[in-house]
């Protein structure tokens, strides 16, 4: 895969976004927000729910290396 999006495959592509989403939400469930993996899933096409069942699974995994919610205290937060 080249660098330039633009010329992938709509299929190639759609992994792309599947990839996006299924990061977002592991990075929601990293800092405690509120996401509902299943309803995701299911608002994606059905083809590609099992690529996204996988690179959710990486990205959970991934997650585990990083810091916490805790670790990005905000400076109106009371941390």
């Amino acid at each position: 895969m080249g660098h330039n999006l633009a010329e992938l495959s709509k299929e190639e592509m759609d992994k792309v976004n599947i990839d996006l989403i299924a990061s977002g939400v592991a990075y929601k469930e990293r800092l405690n927000k509120s996401v509902l993996d299943v309803q995701v899933e299911q608002e994606q096409p059905e083809h590609l729910r099992e690529y996204f069942r996988e690179r959710l699974e990486y990205y959970r995994k991934f997650s585990e290396t990083l810091p916490g919610a805790g670790y990005y205290a905000t400076p109106d937060s009371k941390a």
